[in-house]
């Protein structure tokens, strides 16, 4: 069977008349359709594991197909009206490797737009409460995989998630942001206006929840399986021992992922899990974005060289020779090289304006290349 053909005599209305039944789940939702030639036959001989479900549908009187296509279709103008659809299980446009986890959601609800359905994507996770180096990291895989024409996955939480999506727009690039609510129910309006963001540059938000599902705990669990199922590699940032991005890495690895982890600090809590993670030998170490690159098949993009830069002042080149990936202070730049903080405050603020140099909290200063 192929993407597009559907079993029996079903159609895709069918498919999502049954799904909006309250309690059915998505593997009921597959057994159904691939056991029964359509919606009309599932209510006329519902399998056992449906047969509860149709059965309390008839209190309300809503057990016909009628009355369940009618639904869907009000369903259907829902999304419509905000701007999305409806993807099933069945659909070409459905991500190619997420049909082939243990358990892929049947209908995926998206605002913007998919990529091709074997488009390679690589989902990017960490903790919520990073640190500048994290932050750094982030920025700099999301931004490198972008430009390799790579999508970068990611579940639009505050910390790393946003961090890499905001990271991959910057750099031109193609983002997907998997949520754990429906897509009306975004919550706070950071991440609402993140995800507008995102749908304008011509990528898209996805959930397995249909419009008007409020995100509670046991649905971001669930939501992590979709980040990893769709990506061909995660890579894991910053994570304590415990937490969400660990919960991903572990679903990396039951679907046959390329799982990767990004070393730091052994003193850093939040580099506890991505270290545990690489001394257990169940990632590996992500040194580059290159390197995760080349061993995933993928041509990364030549990096600008130190000599490519055209340094406007001999106090630049200084300034840039000085400076690494690692956070340094104006006052301190200002002491090695032996001249005033004025100057060279106002010359790392005009390298900082061409994108050469980022300034952090606290006048602190770190290349961007």
């Amino acid at each position: 069977m192929t993407a597009t053909e559907l079993p029996g005599s079903w159609t895709r209305q069918e498919i999502l008349a049954l799904s909006v039944l309250r309690g059915v789940h998505g593997v009921d939702l597959r057994r159904a359709v691939e056991s029964r030639r359509s919606l009309e036959h599932v209510l006329a001989e519902p399998p056992p594991w449906i047969e509860r479900i149709i059965r309390q549908e008839e209190l309300f009187d809503q057990q016909n197909s009628a009355a369940l296509l009618e639904r869907a279709q009000e369903h259907v103008a829902a999304l419509a009206a905000f701007g999305a659809r409806a993807v099933t299980f069945w659909d070409e446009d459905y991500p190619a490797l997420l049909r082939q986890i243990p358990y892929p959601p049947m209908v995926l609800y998206v605002w913007g737009a998919l990529q091709q359905s074997d488009a390679l994507a690589i989902a990017i996770v960490g903790t919520r409460r990073c640190t500048t180096y994290g932050r750094l990291c982030t920025e700099r895989f999301a931004r490198e995989f972008a430009q390799a024409g790579c999508i970068v996955v990611s579940g639009l939480a505050n910390g790393i998630d946003s961090i890499a999506h905001t990271a991959t727009l910057d750099a031109g690039g193609i983002t997907y942001a998997i949520i754990g609510s429906g897509l009306d129910r975004l919550s706070p309006s950071a991440a609402r206006r993140l995800a507008e963001r995102i749908v304008h540059a011509g990528g898209a938000v996805i959930s397995e929840y249909p419009m008007g599902t409020v995100a509670r705990p046991a649905y971001f669990p669930q939501r992590n399986r979709i980040i990893s199922g769709i990506a061909r590699a995660v890579l894991v940032v910053e994570s304590r021992r415990e937490g969400g991005s660990l919960i991903t890495a572990h679903f990396a690895l039951d679907q046959s992922r390329d799982l990767y982890a990004v070393p730091g600090n052994i003193t850093s809590p939040t580099s506890e899990g991505t270290n545990l993670l690489i001394a257990r030998q169940k990632a590996a170490i992500a040194v580059s974005p290159a390197q995760v690159l080349e061993e995933l098949g993928v041509a990364p993009v030549a990096a600008s060289s130190v000599q490519e830069l055209e340094f406007q002042s001999p106090l630049e080149r200084q300034l840039w020779e000085l400076l690494s990936g690692e956070p340094q202070s104006a006052d301190a730049l200002a002491v090695q090289l032996g001249i005033g903080i004025g100057e060279v405050l106002s010359t790392l603020l005009v390298m900082e304006f061409r994108g050469i140099v980022r300034q952090l909290p606290g006048k602190q200063f770190v290349r961007t290349r």
